[in-house]
């Protein structure tokens, strides 16, 4: 969930290790369908740049990480490192909430403990 928008991401962050290569993939939906916003492209585990078509400034295309750091791209415009992958809550979490706020209001009750962001 983001600023009441449910989002997918795949694969989860947890689930990207040092063995895997390919990119994780953010969705949003768009009525019945669900369309790729964002690409975050991961070599061996290691987030290296991120893409989309809907970013309106093009030095942060050209932005390029390696472990954690930005090696090409101006720092002050490149999206922090450590959030390049989108971290997620597991699966059924989004339900959860909704109970919880709809039998306790916003702030009545404690966020679910398996819901946290991972």
């Amino acid at each position: 969930m983001s600023h009441g928008a449910t989002l997918r991401i795949f694969p989860r962050a947890k689930a990207i290790g040092p063995s895997y290569s390919g990119c994780q993939v953010l969705f949003v939906p768009d009525g019945e369908k669900w369309v790729v916003v964002a690409l975050t492209e991961v070599v061996k585990g290691d987030p290296t740049r991120v893409w989309s078509e809907h970013e309106t400034d093009p030095k942060r295309l050209q932005c390029l990480y390696k472990q954690g750091k930005v090696v090409r791209g101006d720092r002050g415009t490149c999206p922090a490192p450590e959030f390049i992958l989108v971290k997620s809550m597991a699966a059924g979490c989004v339900r959860a909430i909704e109970d919880v706020v709809t039998k306790s209001g916003l702030g009545g009750a404690n966020w679910p403990q398996e819901c946290e962001y991972q």
